[in-house]
Parts: structure tokens; C-alpha cells; sequence
């Protein structure tokens, strides 16, 4: 007769999720994981969205954000006693399986420390760690640590079929999360909301979603903003504002440069909600190397792609990249299709340069779009919820 009482017999799943935007599709995922699996135990690593969904959140991954590798380095105290606390709990609450989910970093020497511990329960893990661009020998440590890799690039399965790490490409989760356009306001009525001129040319501006971000791109774009609006009075400009503190850090920058009187002429915040509404509503979209990127890449929108960051950390990736792109619309096609400023590159001059000749240009505009749309096809048809869902109990 089996002594274990009800709630030790229920089957667990343990999460761990790095970031916000991890967190808004894991939570997708498990809203219909439940309905498929209503009396499974999800505990782990993630945020508010999953949390609303009942996961026990031990660890709230807005404690995790970092920039790169060197920020990395420099929390690593906070990383390695996050890494035993985990190994730790899983040894004791021995879940079914485990979800991996990004945040490749921490994730992979997770995994390590899990198997080192002779845990043998499947692990699973959803949106591969950079192994393609850069670091392909983390590849191996997949291949020792991982049950399954759940990839959202149909370019990945190749690499790791060719690697005999067994494999399974779900679909990327920016195609379920996008509204059908019938569903999203007209350029007119979006620029009615923020007093933007439908009319007049419009440039959209996704500098990211940390301060530190803002404040590396917030100079050279508004250097550029005065030198384009030289040329071209007409031009406006609509910076997305991730949360309130990025709107008054923007803010601040823009009266730093004393374009303050430019606000609602020439210059706009959007609020983060309505970003992809602002993606639609531009002719153009200035955008920092991420996600943003593929968000731009489904409404077809010509895009200059632009990074800054610490040297070594560019330099690092310099030594170790194996394609020469970074931007993820230029890398699913094969070739340069819209420009990247990176680091040096990324100055005033050169947005005034480019933005010009696109602007300038409404048939290079074009042809850009003909080729952003082709790549639509490439991420998949399915639902990657319910395909995560089928693979998770498949091994609990």
C-alpha cells in the first residue's frame, strides 16, 4: 500500500524562466497545460504573468535582469547562490521533469549542476541559448545535460540533429502573440491617440527596455533627430517608453538636448502596450538588436538595427561569432537586408545616412518589406503553446 498522502503523489514541474518576456510566454503555455493537466505542481523561477497563472514563484526573474556577459560577471555571487538554492530545492522536492526556458547563461550551468547532483529526471528546454552565433561548443554541455531542446528557429534543428541532440522545432511564440491586424487601430486612429500627424512621415524608436539602454542610444539618437529634422520638418519621431521610469529617463534626455519643445510636434512617447501599434503605424523603425527585431520583421517594416555595449563584452563576441550578423531578420535570411550599427557604427551620423536613403527612397523601402515578409513563413505555423504542452507530458 502506497503511504505517500495525496499531495505527495501529485506529479510536479519545475520552471525556470529569466526574464519578462519569457515569463508572458511560458504563462501562455501553461494556461493551456493546465487544462490538460489541471492537478500538476508547477513551481519555479518566472514572474507576475506566471505567477497569475499559479506557479509557486520561489525566485521573481525581475531579480535576474542583466545586460550581458559583463554584468553577468560582475553579480555572480547573487548567480551562484541562486544556482544552489535551486539544485537545493529540486534535490529535496524532486520534481517530474524540468523546464528550461532561455537565459542561456544561468541555464546551462543550471543543467550541470543538476545532473552533477545525479538527478535524472527529463529536462526539457524551450528557445535554445545562443550556440549558432557565437559559443557553439555549448553544445556539448546541451548534449550531456538535456533531455530535449524545443527550438523556435527551424535553422536550429539542423545544428543540433547534426550534434545527435534529440530535438523538436515548436513554432515562435511572437506569431501567437500578435493581434490580428483587424484588430489593431488604423495609422489614423493610433496617431489620433498620441496627437501624431498621420500625414507626415513617421519613424518609430525602440531604444530597449532597461535605463542603461536609454541612456547609451538616447544621445546619439537625438543627435540625430535634430540633424534629420533639418533636412526634413516634417519628420516625427515616436520613442516607445517600456515602463514609466524609461518615460522619464527619456524625457530627461530629450530636455537635456533642449528638444523639449519639440514634445507632441515632433517628438512622441508611446506607451510599452501600444508598441506594436507604433511597429504598424511607421514608415521606418529604428530598433535595438532583440526581439523588437522580429516583431518589425512580421509587419514587414524597413528597420535600421542598431547596438551598443560594453567593449569587452563586443569584443568578446567578436572572437567568438561564427555568422556575420546580429540581427535576427538579416540572420534568417542569409544575408544583409536591413542595416546593422553596431558599436562605432552606431552613431548620429550614421542614422542620418540611412535614414535618408530609406526615407528618401520609398522603392528600397519597398523591396526591404517584399523580403521581411518572406521571412514570416520561417517561424512556423503551429501554436508553440500547445506544442510545449504535448512535450511536457510526454516525459512527466
Amino acid at each position: 500500500m502506497d503511504s505517500r498522502t495525496p499531495e505527495e503523489k501529485r506529479k510536479s514541474l519545475f520552471l525556470m524562466v529569466g526574464d519578462p518576456s519569457a515569463d508572458r510566454n511560458v504563462a501562455r503555455m501553461i494556461a493551456t497545460l493546465k487544462q490538460m493537466s489541471p492537478e500538476l505542481q508547477l513551481w519555479g523561477c518566472g514572474g507576475s504573468q506566471m505567477a497569475a497563472q499559479g506557479v509557486e514563484i520561489l525566485h521573481n526573474c525581475e531579480e535576474f535582469t542583466t545586460i550581458g556577459v559583463v554584468e553577468i560577471v560582475k553579480r555572480a555571487k547573487f548567480f551562484i547562490d541562486l544556482e544552489k538554492q535551486i539544485v537545493q530545492s529540486i534535490i529535496e522536492r524532486k520534481p517530474d521533469a524540468i523546464l528550461l526556458v532561455d537565459f542561456g547563461t544561468f541555464n546551462l550551468k543550471l543543467a550541470t549542476a543538476i545532473r552533477k547532483a545525479n538527478l535524472k529526471m527529463p529536462i526539457l528546454y524551450f528557445t535554445s541559448p545562443q550556440v549558432w552565433g557565437s559559443r557553439p561548443w555549448r553544445i556539448k554541455t546541451i548534449a550531456r545535460t538535456v533531455t530535449k531542446m524545443l527550438v523556435i528557429f527551424p535553422f536550429e534543428v539542423a545544428i543540433y540533429k547534426k550534434n545527435s541532440v534529440p530535438v523538436r522545432f515548436v513554432g515562435h511564440p511572437l506569431l501567437k502573440n500578435m493581434p490580428a491586424r483587424e484588430d489593431m487601430p488604423t495609422r489614423e486612429d493610433f496617431c489620433a491617440r498620441y496627437k501624431i500627424d498621420p500625414k507626415k512621415p513617421l519613424i518609430g524608436v525602440f531604444a530597449g527596455s532597461r535605463k542603461r539602454e536609454v541612456g547609451f542610444f538616447a544621445p546619439i539618437s537625438l543627435k540625430a533627430i535634430k540633424e534629420l529634422l533639418q533636412e526634413n520638418s516634417e519628420f516625427q519621431f515616436a520613442y516607445s517608453a517600456a515602463n514609466e521610469k524609461l518615460r522619464t529617463k527619456t524625457i530627461a534626455e530629450i530636455s537635456a538636448f533642449g528638444m523639449d519643445h519639440l514634445l507632441e510636434k515632433n517628438l512622441f512617447l508611446v506607451a510599452h502596450e501600444d508598441n506594436l501599434n507604433l511597429i504598424s503605424a511607421s514608415d521606418l523603425v529604428w530598433a535595438k538588436s532583440g526581439t523588437t527585431t522580429l516583431e518589425v520583421t512580421l509587419f514587414g517594416k524597413p528597420m535600421l538595427i542598431f547596438y551598443r555595449g560594453d567593449w569587452w563584452e563586443y569584443a568578446l563576441y567578436s572572437l567568438l561569432k561564427t555568422i556575420n550578423f546580429i540581427g535576427m531578420p538579416n540572420i534568417l535570411a542569409g544575408e544583409r537586408v536591413v542595416p546593422e550599427l553596431l558599436q562605432l557604427d552606431c552613431r548620429a551620423e550614421q542614422l542620418v545616412k540611412y535614414t535618408g536613403d530609406m526615407m528618401n527612397v520609398p522603392a528600397l523601402r519597398a523591396e526591404i518589406s517584399r523580403k521581411l515578409l518572406q521571412l514570416r513563413d520561417q517561424l512556423g505555423q503551429g501554436d508553440y503553446a500547445a506544442s510545449l504542452v504535448e512535450e511536457i507530458l510526454a516525459v512527466i
